[in-house]
């Protein structure tokens, strides 16, 4: 009888946690890259695009990542294929702002479908390199690598691996054969900081058309928040990949000076407020240094100036800032480089929105490689506030079977009184779109200041949401306004109504650790590092939702009909000296993301499936890099 009643009470303990865990928020990893899915382009390099045979030194460290031209893929002139992801979201400390990122994901952005447990997933594939020059020696290829970053560590079963192609002669014939055979590897493992790799090019490799690749072997979970799906996302970071010749086992310096790190915005704890509460903001809210981080490579100690320039873009208008002198920088080291900025840098004309970009680069002696000695960041002002960069890294949600009634709430702020008129809820993508079965409410809490979480809940939505739309921020208006009082916290979220895995988009690059709790019966906060994507939207109502044309041209660039429904078409002055061919022309939405990338025609723009709002059309002279801007209104009425 007693041993009849411990098993009862391990069973009863056993379900009891059961429960329990099935009520605690988790994880996920991607099975999606939103950035890629969103690239209207080819997923494979036409033939005619293929670069052609190259001489060494090869060099590229990924540092284009924020150019239109490229579209996050790796550069055409060195790369026979484009399945990696060129980013700066997924690494920690690279050897340069930027990184080609492995994992299971295609080109296209979606998660492989190959059924075995374990295969090759993306491949990066040099252009032929010629090897066969006369008195050729000493080559050495070095690549620096990272497992994991910002994203999934790759199983131990995983791997990356480093090939040589061998060409053979077949014998008795003219002819010759190839083969791809593994000279480095790496097995699967957590998150360390970049190591180095250096790997001597054989003889038997010197002929004129030479080739390497990098290969990540992925292996596929069932994934337990989506049942019959298999999702992990096994991520690898590739940088700073230098073969040349005439090197030794000792020659793991560069002779260049690289930004390392993203710029980050200026309104602390913010990535972006609304426009009208800025001027509301208390002076140790706005960051009074701008800064940007850089990394000497070199083995030597070298001297660097910094320059910062902030853009109106709006308006077009800039001004810059100017290190007084320049630091020399210890071989090796990693430096943070602060300057002083004005109170009034976000003074602008704009009434409703406005958007800055800001831009930091160093001054280094000639020798220094210039494409990554610059970085970029957005400050947008609109009428959200948002914490998190607009950029999953990883799914959030109740992973168990019984999560109806749990709350997930997200702390915020304002700098004046106001109305929240809406919440914007960033869903991922799930299998055979699940999420769209689940329901949800949305609910806004006061601040329970003695203990700084949820307190009296203050509005619950009588209407049941769900995410009809994922891989975008969907904007849903609450049924009344809720007033919000100056200077007061208050929290924002969600209480499921159904079970399910809502997979809500989770920053891992910005740590808003205190700000996020749930609730599955009582109050708890969250210890995961990152931001939940959940952002409230104040004042009146969203700019986007009511289209007004905008002012007159005044940029030297006419853009008609608009607004538009379907199609622009662009009308630009000369500029002296050059023709149609010297301009590219993109198209980017208010927060800062780009919709359009392509060169200068006279041909109409087909922006059809663009959403309902501003947009800002920016015209590029490649051989200045002059620009000029005229925002561009996109409306669902057909004009």
């Amino acid at each position: 009888m007693i041993g009849h009643r411990k098993c009862f009470v391990g069973i009863f303990l056993v379900l009891n946690n059961i429960m329990l865990l099935a009520q605690v928020p988790a994880l996920a990893p991607l099975d999606h890259n939103p950035v890629l899915r969103n690239i209207r382009q080819p997923s494979t390099l036409k033939s005619s695009e293929k670069a052609d045979t190259l001489s060494l030194p090869f060099f590229d460290d990924f540092s284009y990542y924020w150019d239109a031209f490229y579209m996050n893929k790796p550069d055409k002139r060195l790369w026979t294929d484009d399945y990696v992801y060129i980013n700066n979201f997924f690494p920690v400390q690279p050897r340069s702002n930027g990184v080609a990122t492995f994992d299971a994901l295609d080109a296209e952005g979606n998660i492989y479908n190959n059924p075995s447990p374990s295969f090759p997933a993306d491949t990066l594939t040099s252009a032929p390199v010629d090897l066969g020059e006369d008195g050729l020696r000493d080559v050495y290829l070095s690549f620096f690598y990272q497992p994991q970053g910002h994203g999934d560590s790759p199983q131990p079963g995983d791997s990356l691996i480093l090939q040589f192609k061998e060409q053979i002669s077949i014998p008795d014939t003219d002819s010759v054969t190839y083969r791809w055979n593994i000279v480095w590897s790496a097995h699967g493992t957590t998150v360390h900081p970049f190591k180095q790799v250096l790997s001597r090019v054989d003889e038997k490799y010197f002929y004129k058309g030479f080739q390497f690749r990098f290969v990540n072997f992925v292996s596929l979970d069932m994934d337990r928040f989506n049942p019959g799906k298999r999702s992990d996302a096994d991520h690898w970071h590739i940088d700073y990949v230098y073969m040349n010749g005439n090197r030794n086992e000792n020659d793991t310096a560069y002779h260049d000076m690289t930004i390392i790190e993203p710029m980050t915005s200026l309104i602390r704890g913010y990535q972006s407020i609304p426009w009208n509460q800025l001027q509301f903001v208390s002076a140790n809210r706005i960051e009074g240094l701008i800064e940007m981080t850089y990394r000497n490579n070199h083995s030597i100690d070298l001297p660097v100036l910094g320059v910062f320039t902030i853009t109106d873009v709006y308006e077009n208008v800039s001004n810059s800032v100017i290190s007084p002198g320049s630091n020399d920088i210890k071989a090796g080291e990693i430096f943070n480089f602060r300057q002083n900025i004005p109170n009034s840098i976000f003074d602008s004309a704009s009434s409703d929105s406005a958007l800055f970009e800001m831009k930091g680069y160093i001054i280094t002696d000639e020798i220094d490689r210039k494409v990554n000695d610059t970085v970029r960041f957005s400050q947008v002002f609109k009428d959200y506030f948002a914490r998190d960069d607009g950029n999953p890294e990883s799914g959030y949600g109740f992973s168990g079977f019984n999560a109806q009634g749990c709350a997930i709430a997200c702390r915020y702020e304002t700098f004046s009184s106001d109305n929240l008129r809406a919440v914007m809820i960033y869903f991922n993508p799930t299998f055979n779109n699940e999420s769209e079965k689940y329901r949800f409410r949305i609910a806004v809490w006061r601040d329970s200041t003695e203990i700084g979480q949820p307190g009296k809940m203050i509005y619950l939505s009588h209407k049941e949401y769900k995410p009809e739309k994922t891989g975008v921020f969907t904007r849903f208006d609450l049924e009344v306004d809720v007033p919000i009082t100056r200077t007061r916290n208050y929290w924002i979220g969600i209480v499921q109504v159904t079970s399910g895995f809502l997979n809500i988009g989770f920053d891992r690059n910005h740590n808003d650790r205190g700000n996020l709790w749930y609730n599955a019966g009582s109050w708890q906060q969250d210890t995961n590092d990152g931001t939940l994507m959940i952002r409230p939207v104040l004042g009146k109502r969203d700019i986007m939702s009511s289209v007004k044309p905008p002012t007159d041209d005044v940029s030297g660039m006419k853009l008609y009909p608009n607004p538009t429904s379907q199609y622009v078409r662009i009308e630009i002055e000369a500029w002296e000296g050059n023709v149609n061919s010297d301009f590219t022309v993109e198209i980017y939405d208010v927060a800062g993301r780009l919709h359009y990338s392509a060169p200068y025609t006279t041909e109409v723009i087909d922006v059809s499936a663009f959403e309902t709002g501003l947009y800002i059309v920016r015209l590029v002279n490649k051989k200045t890099g002059e620009s000029k801007i005229q925002r561009l209104a996109v409306s669902s009425f057909k004009f």
